[in-house]
């Protein structure tokens, strides 16, 4: 008979439950930033709610995966909170003062936290083949989202109708 660390590498489960929470919390922030700033500004507001609908996708993806994986539930730890989750303080004094460019900044650290998690999660050798395979395609859209929060928070808006 297998050991359960044969039928199923450690780490794998755990480390797709945190990049689900990830992917979860920041769906949830971003809808909240559109929501707060959609009154003051439209453009900003769809480019966060494109954000929130990114990783909407991104975490059905990895939740159909998770549903391959028989595993039993996995209590998130503190590594799987977003920047924007650590920096909530800081993330509300912005939606109060509806400071879009402090927003996009800190959207920005959110996602190349993402990525982070992401690269950490590649570097675990005992993942499964085939969530590495998903893993790594996503984490290279990952990265085109990191450019494009990244250009969002120094382009000026008015110029910028493409964010890729």
């Amino acid at each position: 008979m297998k050991t359960p660390y044969e039928i199923r590498p450690e780490g794998t489960d755990t480390t797709l439950s945190q990049i689900a929470m990830e992917h979860q919390q920041s769906a949830g922030y971003y809808r909240d930033i559109s929501s707060a700033i959609r009154s003051a500004d439209d453009t900003a507001a769809n480019f966060f709610d494109s954000l929130a609908a990114y990783h909407e996708e991104m975490l059905q993806k990895i939740n159909g995966i998770l549903e391959d994986i028989s595993g039993g539930v996995h209590t998130p730890s503190r590594s799987s909170e977003t920047e924007l989750k650590r920096q909530e303080a800081q993330l509300n004094r912005a939606l109060q003062a509806k400071n879009v460019v402090e927003l996009a900044s800190l959207a920005h650290q959110n996602e190349e936290g993402i990525s982070n998690s992401y690269e950490h999660a590649l570097a675990n050798t005992n993942l499964l083949d085939f969530a590495e395979e998903i893993l790594h395609a996503q984490h290279q859209e990952i990265l085109v989202w990191v450019n494009r929060a990244d250009r969002y928070k120094t382009v000026p808006q008015d110029r910028n109708e493409h964010y890729d």
